[in-house]
């Protein structure tokens, strides 16, 4: 499981990345809010363990989702708050850290399994993207260059193994907390506002927020039917439901977008 994390977490970032390049900060965030990382290694984990154990396991993934978001709640108004400096990314990622740690303690203390766990996840996720500040100017595509990424890569793969083994030293619950730690989201967005500004970070990170109502749907998809149908088919269905979900919320948000344009 640790070498399935270790080599998928650069290989996200890699591939956010290059969808920035070609169509911006928000697609890369909205890539990267996907559960990529998190549904391949369940799949494995549902390889060896009991249905009614995986499935209590997706719900309980669902519901670190929203400390997450937290996460990018804060890291965005951080860079918005902060003045422009070669610190501006650090104060930014302390204080989200921070705002993700003591939002997943909470979580972590109260997981609903099943619908209820859903709708209270879906809750949050629209809560906090209604609180995520607004871009003040327009964002070109980042033109990041093959040193930037390796760069980006690297320090994802360093973040990553200092999560994964140093999580080995706690118990079950401070584990399962580090064990969901915003990696992506962390090496991302600190890159983006030192290299592209606040505005460019706010949109990458917006898009992750709404990314991670796919990672929802996913694992609500994915436990939900897993002891019925099995591990395929619960897959296969939690896709397509993590798709659906989020080309419901990329479609209101345009309109929404939309509309305040008119009325301005």
């Amino acid at each position: 499981m640790i070498a399935l994390k270790l080599a998928a977490i650069p290989a996200v970032v890699w591939l956010a990345s290059w969808a920035g390049r070609r169509w911006g900060h928000r697609v890369s965030g909205l890539i990267s809010g996907f559960p990529l990382i998190s549904g391949p290694v369940l799949l494995f984990v549902a390889a060896d363990a009991t249905p009614d154990f995986v499935a209590q396991a997706s719900f309980t993934t669902m519901a670190a989702a929203p400390s997450v978001g937290v996460h990018c709640l804060v890291f965005s108004w951080m860079a918005r708050i902060t003045r422009p400096s070669g610190l501006q990314w650090l104060v930014a990622l302390s204080v989200a850290w921070a705002a993700w740690l003591g939002a997943s303690v909470l979580l972590s203390s109260a997981v609903l399994a099943g619908l209820p766990g859903l709708l209270l996840s879906i809750v949050e996720m629209l809560v906090l993207a209604a609180l995520m500040p607004r871009v003040r100017t327009a964002v070109g595509i980042p033109g990041i260059p093959p040193s930037e990424l390796v760069v980006r890569m690297l320090a994802a793969l360093l973040i990553a193994a200092a999560v994964l083994f140093g999580a080995e030293a706690f118990g079950p619950r401070v584990s399962g907390i580090l064990l969901a730690f915003p990696i992506t989201a962390s090496v991302l967005p600190a890159f983006t506002v030192a290299l592209y500004g606040a505005d460019a970070a706010i949109r990458l990170l917006s898009g992750f927020v709404t990314g991670l109502l796919g990672f929802v749907a996913y694992f609500y998809a994915f436990g939900a039917l897993l002891p019925s149908v099995g591990t395929l088919s619960a897959c296969l269905v939690g896709v397509g439901a993590s798709l659906l979900a989020v080309s419901v919320a990329v479609a209101v948000q345009r309109r929404l977008a939309s509309q305040r344009a008119t009325t301005t």
